[in-house]
């Protein structure tokens, strides 16, 4: 059975992250080797700020690129998704990506249902 999908015509591609909106779910892929600190989340919402149709939708935030974290760059992360989702699903791949999932799921308060996924389906199960 072949699944219908929308994908968005525009993909962002914004301080070594790429956004896209499919199916109603905004995906946030980061490339190899990326650390999510404090400037990356700035670069990425000031970017982001401007593409409006992304807003009040479900948010995928796909850790496999990530190879490590600050506290301050999660903590801004969160507090920026919760400002436009209106839930965080975070998908991680490896011991690394579940540290640091965990880390954001259990040390910030969330205004937003927020959970660590280590299977995209069961992450899309969630979601829809």
């Amino acid at each position: 059975m072949e699944a219908i999908k929308q994908i968005h015509e525009e993909k962002s591609v914004i301080s070594n992250v790429t956004l896209w909106e499919e199916d109603g779910i905004v995906n946030f892929y980061f490339e190899e080797d990326s650390v999510i600190d404090a400037d990356l989340v700035i670069n990425m919402f000031d970017e982001y700020s401007e593409v409006n149709c992304m807003k009040n939708k479900v948010s995928l935030v796909n850790l496999d690129g990530v190879s490590g974290a600050t506290l301050e760059g999660l903590s801004l992360l969160n507090h920026k998704l919760d400002n436009f989702s209106q839930s965080k699903a975070i998908l991680v791949n490896n011991e690394n990506t579940d540290i640091i999932g965990r880390v954001m799921v259990n040390s910030f308060n969330h205004t937003k249902p927020t959970k660590v996924f280590k299977s995209a389906l069961e992450a899309d199960m969630w979601m829809n």
